[in-house]
């Protein structure tokens, strides 16, 4: 009996140590903590906006965000200084200097893309979105017409990296970025062998 009484005070007592005081003042300073913890910290502003452009998620509860540029009216003058309106199928022919056919594309098979599934035929600079074309700026609109499995992750960043700090307005890198479209997937590499530091004569680091 004995045992029984002591087995129960134990058992209301471990009750009454775990949970926390439910009175008035304490439900007032939870409530207090809460609305806290919910205030937004102040987001800087991204001081060299001009090298990114507007991202506005396909949800429409998604926050705008920043996409790192990786394309230039430079770049597009290189392209165009050689192609100049020419279709690939014409500067593929013995009359125009060959250029990119190094290139091993190891996207997908050849049965299901070739060099003009994304760059446009007239305008190799451009990228073809449906119908429509955009520069290569806006490739994650070309890369999610395939890859719609990453684009939530992407858009809520649990894909990709931030191309700013996390106390500025958000700002990620574009997919090609990181991937080589022409071979998107990551090379296994070996491990970084970290620096030699000698040993003293106690045996130490």
């Amino acid at each position: 009996m004995n045992v029984t009484l002591f087995l129960i005070s134990a058992v209301f007592l471990a009750l009454l140590g775990c949970h926390p005081d439910h009175s008035d003042s304490s439900k007032e300073k939870y409530k207090k903590l809460t609305l806290t913890s919910k205030v937004k910290v102040a987001v800087k502003e991204v001081s060299n906006k001009g090298d990114f452009i507007d991202w506005h998620p396909a949800a429409a509860a998604g926050e705008k965000f920043l996409v790192k540029k990786v394309w230039s009216k430079t770049k597009r003058r290189t392209c165009k200084s050689c192609h100049r309106g020419y279709s690939l199928q014409e500067i593929k022919g013995k009359d125009y200097p060959r250029s990119h056919w190094n290139i091993n594309l190891k996207h997908a098979s050849s049965q299901v893309m070739n060099c003009q599934t994304c760059h446009n035929q007239n305008k190799v600079w451009k990228f073809n979105f449906g119908e429509k074309t955009v520069s290569a700026n806006h490739t994650p609109k070309l890369c999610l017409q395939c890859h719609f499995k990453q684009q939530k992750d992407w858009e809520i960043g649990a894909h990709g990296k931030r191309a700013n700090g996390w106390q500025q307005q958000r700002a990620v890198y574009n997919c090609v970025s990181c991937h080589n479209p022409h071979q998107p997937a990551f090379q296994k590499k070996w491990p970084k062998v970290g620096p030699y530091r000698p040993i003293n004569n106690e045996g130490r680091l």
